[in-house]
């Protein structure tokens, strides 16, 4: 499907989509999701696309949880705060701010969860949703970049976001190599040993933490020392 989208094949996608669908994997719910939310060889749905990363993420796939949570707290869809910050704990990174504190008992309970975080005074509500929105952003996109699935490599890149500068900082990052399956196309092979393979990583997370920061506006009064630590995994499953 991401090959037809990418070659503006559209009946092509949606047809795969359909076929795909019917064999009720989590991968295809979730792009099945997003094709709805960017419009991708569809009419743009944000409530369609919500039902498919529901899917997805109840078929245990976290990155639906993520979507869900960046798209909620989207200004173009709403945006529901309060459905973001739940979405968000079920997340991949399931970040624990003490700035944004969450008791284990309204972590089960919608409604416990509503009306704790309803405490709290709106220049909080504001911060933790971006922090929240840019982080589960950050985490669903950057899963598994193209560079890994190409050259069969892994990486662990660790990065800071600063949300009030705006900001996002490559902390570390290191790569490690798979062994290489099947015909092994010879560019691949060189390119896993060139210097700049792990760069590759750095580039997918600064362009997606751009496009993050510009998704989201910046609410006001945000310490510039405020810091999250982050770090994505990059790593290939073979299922």
């Amino acid at each position: 499907m991401r090959i037809a989208i990418t070659a503006g094949n559209c009946d092509a996608a949606v047809n795969l989509l359909k076929s795909g669908l019917k064999s009720g994997r989590p991968k295809v719910s979730l792009l099945a999701g997003s094709m709805y939310e960017q419009g991708l060889c569809v009419k743009r749905d944000w409530d369609t696309a919500i039902s498919f990363y529901a899917l997805a993420a109840d078929g245990g796939l976290n990155q639906g949880a993520d979507r869900l949570a960046a798209g909620y707290a989207d200004p173009v869809n709403g945006p529901d705060i309060a459905a973001a910050l739940w979405s968000a704990q079920r997340g991949m990174s399931r970040l624990v701010i003490p700035y944004c504190p969450i008791s284990d008992e309204a972590l089960k309970d919608p409604d416990r969860f509503v009306a704790e975080i309803g405490t709290w005074e709106p220049a909080r509500l504001a911060t933790c949703n971006y922090v929240f929105a840019v982080s589960s952003m950050m985490t669903a996109e950057l899963a598994y970049p193209e560079l890994a699935a190409a050259f069969n490599l892994g990486a662990e890149v660790r990065y800071i976001f600063y949300p009030g500068k705006p900001a996002v900082e490559i902390e570390k990052s290191e790569t490690q190599e798979y062994a290489m399956l099947g015909v092994i196309d010879g560019d691949a092979l060189r390119y896993r040993n060139r210097k700049d393979k792990t760069g590759g990583f750095e580039k997918a997370v600064n362009d997606v933490a751009k496009r993050a920061l510009a998704r989201y506006p910046q609410p006001p009064g945000i310490s510039p020392d405020a810091k999250v630590h982050l770090g994505m995994g990059f790593l290939i499953d073979h299922r």
